[in-house]
C-alpha cells in the first residue's frame, strides 16, 4: 500500500516485485501537494510531535474529507516479514485548511513494544479522502521525517466538539441542539457562518473563551441524511475551524386501524359507526379528510393514539353500493394512511300509490 492507499497491490506472483516497484516509482514521481515539516520530543514511551502543514493542493482539507496529520513511529527490528516494526501511531484531524494556508498541529504518540529506542524512526504525513475515491482509499499529499526539536505548542484557537450527529424523527416536538466551546489566546475574537439553512447558530460572533449554541430547524429538513458545515474564523485571519453537523431525519411510526370499514344500512335501523385510531410515536398530531360528503368524522383532528368516530349521513347516500376514502395525515404532512369506507344502502321506496292508466 502506497500513499495512504492511493495505490495498493494484493497477492503474490512472479511479477509482484515489479508491480510493487511500479507503485513506489509512481509515488516518488508525483508532485507534492503540501509542504510539511515536523519536530519531535520523546519522554519515556510518549512522543510529542509538532508538524507544520502548508496546503499546496486545490482541495480545502477539512473534517468533511477526513483530512488529518498522521504520525507513525517504527523501529529497525525484524518482527515479521520486514525489518520495520510498528511501535505506535496517532493522528490529529485537520479542521479546515484552505489551499495556500498553513497551520501547525500537535500529535501525541504512545509507544509499545520498543526493544531499542535508539532505533526508532518518526514519520509524519498529511492525507485526506477525495470524493472521487472508493471507500477506504485516501490520498497522501506529503510525508516527512520528524527530527528532534522544539515541540512548544503554538498559540491555540480551540473549538470543540469537531462534529455533531443527530437522529431526528418527524413527530418529535423537541428541538435538537448542541453547544460549541471556544477557547484561545487573550483578545481573540471570532465569527461563525453555516452553509445550510437547517442549522442555526447563536451568537454569530464573540470573544474567547465563549460558547456558541447550535439548533436544528426541523421544518427545513428532508427525509434522509444531510450534512452542514459550521465555519468559525478568528477575526485576525489566522485560524479557521469547522464543525460537521450530520442529521438523520426519519419518519416516526404512524399507522391507522382499522384500514377498512364495511356497512350495510337499511332506513329505520340505527346509523352505523366505528372508532378509527391513529397510532404511533408520541408527539404527533393527525388530521382526517374524506372524499365523499356522506361520511362524517368526529373530531377531524387530534393527538396521536386518540381515536375519532367515523359514521355516515343517510340523507346523502345513494341507493346501492358506494365507497369513500378517509385520509389520515400526520400533523407535519410527512405521511398519511387511508381508511376505505364501503356502504350498501338498502333503499326501499315507501308509500307508493298506484293509479289506473287509461289510454284513449
Amino acid at each position: 500500500m502506497i500513499d495512504s492507499a492511493h495505490e495498493f497491490q494484493t497477492g503474490t506472483g512472479d511479477d509482484a516485485h515489479g508491480e510493487y516497484k511500479g507503485i513506489v516509482d509512481r509515488s516518488q514521481n508525483r508532485a507534492a501537494k503540501a509542504l510539511l515539516s515536523a519536530t519531535y520530543s520523546r519522554t519515556s514511551s510518549t512522543v510529542t510531535i509538532k508538524a507544520t502543514v502548508t496546503n499546496l493542493s486545490s482541495e480545502t482539507l477539512s473534517i468533511q474529507n477526513k483530512a488529518a496529520v498522521q504520525a507513525i513511529v517504527y523501529e529497525d527490528y525484524r518482527q515479521s516479514k520486514t525489518n520495520h516494526a510498528g511501535r505506535g501511531s496517532a493522528k490529529t484531524d485537520i479542521s479546515y485548511l484552505r489551499p495556500g494556508r498553513s497551520e501547525t498541529f500537535m500529535i501525541t504518540v504512545n509507544l509499545t513494544g520498543v526493544v531499542n529506542y535508539d532505533n526508532l524512526h518518526y514519520i509524519v504525513l498529511v492525507d485526506y479522502k477525495p470524493a472521487t475515491k472508493d471507500t477506504g482509499v485516501y490520498d497522501q499529499l506529503q510525508a516527512a521525517i520528524a527530527v528532534p526539536g522544539d515541540v512548544t505548542p503554538p498559540t491555540a484557537f480551540v473549538v470543540s466538539p469537531s462534529s455533531f450527529s443527530f437522529d431526528v424523527k418527524t413527530g418529535e416536538t423537541t428541538t435538537p441542539s448542541g453547544v460549541i466551546n471556544l477557547s484561545g489566546g487573550a483578545g481573540q475574537s471570532w465569527t461563525a457562518t453555516v452553509d445550510r439553512d437547517f442549522v442555526q447558530v447563536s451568537p454569530i460572533s464573540g470573544t474567547v473563551p465563549g460558547t456558541l449554541n447550535v439548533t436544528i430547524d426541523k421544518a427545513k429538513l428532508a427525509i434522509g441524511t444531510q450534512t452542514a458545515l459550521i465555519l468559525i474564523s478568528d477575526t485576525a485571519g489566522l485560524y479557521e475551524r469547522a464543525i460537521l453537523v450530520t442529521v438523520k431525519f426519519s419518519l416516526s411510526n404512524f399507522n391507522v386501524t382499522p384500514t377498512s370499514v364495511t356497512w350495510s344500512y337499511t332506513p329505520g335501523n340505527p346509523v352505523p359507526y366505528t372508532s378509527i385510531l391513529p397510532k404511533g410515536d408520541a408527539g404527533q398530531t393527525w388530521t382526517a379528510t374524506v372524499n365523499k360528503d356522506w361520511v362524517s368524522m368526529t373530531p377531524a383532528s387530534g393527538a396521536i393514539n386518540q381515536s375519532f368516530k367515523l359514521s355516515i349521513d343517510p340523507a346523502r347516500l345513494l341507493p346501492g353500493y358506494q365507497e369513500a376514502i378517509v385520509t389520515v395525515s400526520d400533523g407535519g404532512g410527512y405521511q398519511s394512511k387511508q381508511v376505505k369506507v364501503k356502504v350498501t344502502y338498502n333503499f326501499v321506496p315507501q308509500n307508493l300509490i298506484y293509479l289506473p292508466l287509461t289510454i284513449r
